[in-house]
């Protein structure tokens, strides 16, 4: 995954090449870039597994005390980093999964002393997250052969995670200012 990723990266980016000689000059481009994009990638990786790894092992010991909270955590892991991830995944957005990572640590950590505010943030993004999940299940059964979802609906799903880090662990701090009354208000504008 992390080679494939690394070569789409060095030679499948637009505007694609259109004749022999742009196709030529992509590949001494691409030979001199591929090995640095891949060990740019597997920095990426080991940090995304170092927080990975933490956050498992919180949610092996809270899974008794907070069995809600960490099955919400479960199934935004399985919806972040399904299988095939790396290569899956823009490198835009992969570059974030770290910081969703430690956000979803913190609320596990947080919970303990107050699981009254873990439950008043859940509040405000499970009405949201609902809505998003039902169009993508809509989305995906009305689309033949796997085609991806809505861009525009894939996007808010991306919005979502930082509307997490925002609720549940501040301090890491978004790259948009994000609140549940905008993500209302832009999920309304979508269904226009």
């Amino acid at each position: 995954q992390l080679l494939q990723a690394a070569f789409d990266r060095a030679c499948l980016q637009p505007p694609l090449p259109r004749d022999a000689a742009a196709f030529a000059a992509r590949l001494v481009e691409a030979r001199s870039r591929v090995s640095l994009i891949a060990q740019e990638l597997a920095r990426l990786l080991a940090a995304l597994l170092v927080e990975h790894n933490a956050l498992r092992k919180k949610l092996k010991a809270l899974a008794r005390a907070a069995p809600e909270v960490c099955r919400d955590i479960e199934d935004q892991l399985t919806r972040l980093l399904p299988r095939g991830f790396v290569s899956a995944l823009p490198f835009e957005r992969l570059t974030h999964c770290p910081r969703y990572l430690k956000a979803a640590l913190l609320r596990l950590e947080k919970y303990r002393d107050d699981p009254a505010r873990d439950a008043r943030s859940m509040s405000e993004l499970r009405p949201l997250q609902t809505q998003w999940l039902r169009a993508v299940a809509a989305s995906h059964a009305s689309r033949a052969g796997g085609a991806s979802i809505d861009p525009q609906l894939e996007q808010f799903g991306w919005m979502l995670e930082e509307l997490r880090v925002q609720l549940f662990a501040q301090t890491l701090r978004t790259p948009v200012p994000v609140s549940a009354k905008r993500l209302q208000k832009l999920w309304e504008s979508l269904q226009r």
